[in-house]
């Protein structure tokens, strides 16, 4: 069994300690995080280390990553440590539950696919993709890298999500849409139509709404403790 490090010390980390302790898919080593943010050293039970020390605790080659942190800033932060690490030679896990059916292709790492999470056939995952329990993603889909999906949320066949995109918890993308790079897809919605770089999507009511953003901007949007807006 490799070895692992959990990057972070959040709640988001106590999930993926047990979800990975539940079904022994690594030996988890401890934590990790940015030195100003290193208040105790031990979490868990396990010691805590500073980031920039990691190279010094474990074997590049061997050892592995995994960045616990889900969608603040519109995936930014899970994004930007993930390219931060991958750059100094880092290599990560990819964490998916013996209970998903993942029919498709996984061409990236550190991405988190859950419990009865079904990828449908040729459908395409990329890099640090978060999945959590019951999605469905159709076959033939082409999902970027550092997207978010939330629970219960469907793909139908045949779309393309874009890059940094979040699909909130029980929403419904219908076959064949493409939704852009750094889009919102609200919670509970039913995405008919494409939608174009740096929108929001969500369903008031009985109306859609859709406003789009600039490209930073649109991180401002979905942040943790605020409401899309």
């Amino acid at each position: 069994m490799k070895n692992i490090i959990i990057i972070g010390t959040s709640t988001t980390s106590i999930h993926v300690f047990n979800f990975i302790n539940e079904y022994q898919l690594y030996n988890v080593l401890g934590f990790a995080v940015d030195r100003e943010y290193l208040k105790d050293n031990l979490f868990l039970g396990l010691p805590v280390y500073a980031i920039d020390e990691l190279e010094n605790i474990i074997d590049k080659k061997n050892d592995l990553l995994f960045i616990a942190m889900l969608w603040n800033k519109l995936n930014f932060d899970r994004k930007k440590t993930y390219e931060k690490l991958k750059s100094k030679g880092f290599n990560f896990a990819n964490l998916i539950s013996p209970t998903a059916k993942f029919r498709g292709k996984l061409i990236g790492d550190n991405c988190w696919i859950h419990d009865y999470v079904i990828v449908q056939n040729d459908a395409i995952i990329g890099t640090n993709v978060i999945m959590m329990a019951f999605t469905l993603i159709g076959a033939h889909c082409k999902i970027g890298a550092h997207c978010f999906f939330g629970a219960k949320s469907t793909v139908g066949g045949g779309c393309t999500i874009g890059e940094q995109t979040f699909v909130g918890i029980n929403t419904t993308i219908f076959d064949d849409r493409v939704v852009g790079t750094k889009c919102i897809v609200a919670a509970c919605t039913a995405l008919k139509r494409d939608l174009s770089d740096y929108s929001v999507c969500k369903t008031l009511l009985e109306s859609m709404i859709i406003k789009t953003y600039s490209r930073d901007e649109i991180e401002s949007k979905l942040l943790f403790n605020k409401n899309v807006h």
